[in-house]
């Protein structure tokens, strides 16, 4: 199996494990160890997005009241149980984006008109996120838009004549061992929050 198709079916291995945390202390450190691997194969983390993201969708659940009332902003209750919850989707958010960022760090393919037709959904998933933040300034926005896919273009062309990606190496034992370890931790995450071995909020 190559590396990118390893950790494609890693990913989605890993992927109920975030999905079905009911323990928001959990979620949070996979959502923390997720971070940390997408980094480690060259994804980029900005602090700033993931905090919107935290705050947007917190506050979205404070509009449904729940559990202990913590204080009240005119009319508006704020209930501790509508904030943990907001809290805990919230990272799961964040955890599935970053989970995604570090299966698509390839181009995976799969087999059959079919399978590549989603392997190249993959790719140019992969190559148009990566290939937007590249781009500086982004105004105006169509001639940004422009400038991506004439990149993107390049960049093909580039990589028909070119070597061969890492990740489209097959899978040494190293690379099966690592990915089976994230998967592992994950899952082990996940039993430790429905076990009640982790802090609860």
């Amino acid at each position: 199996m190559k590396v990118s198709n390893l950790r494609l079916t890693a990913g989605l291995l890993a992927l109920p494990a975030i999905l079905l945390q009911d323990n928001t202390f959990g979620v949070m450190i996979q959502a923390l160890y997720v971070i940390i691997i997408a980094i480690m194969h060259g994804r980029r983390f900005r602090l700033l997005p993931n905090i919107i993201l935290l705050i947007s969708v917190s506050s979205a659940h404070l509009l449904q009241p729940n559990g202990l009332l913590l204080f009240s902003l005119g009319d508006f209750p704020i209930t501790a149980g509508a904030m943990i919850l907001g809290m805990r989707k919230a990272f799961t958010l964040i955890a599935l984006l970053y989970l995604s960022h570090y299966m698509v760090t390839g181009k995976p393919q799969f087999p059959g008109t079919l399978g590549r037709l989603i392997s190249l959904q993959f790719y140019y998933f992969d190559k148009i996120t990566s290939g937007w933040k590249a781009i500086s300034p982004k105004r105006p926005f169509i001639g940004a838009i422009d400038t991506l896919m004439l990149s993107l273009s390049n960049g093909d062309e580039g990589s028909q004549s070119g070597a061969g990606n890492v990740s489209d190496l097959p899978g040494t034992p190293r690379e099966w061992v690592i990915n089976s370890v994230h998967v592992l931790i994950l899952w082990a995450l996940f039993s430790l929050g429905r076990l009640g071995m982790l802090p609860t909020l």
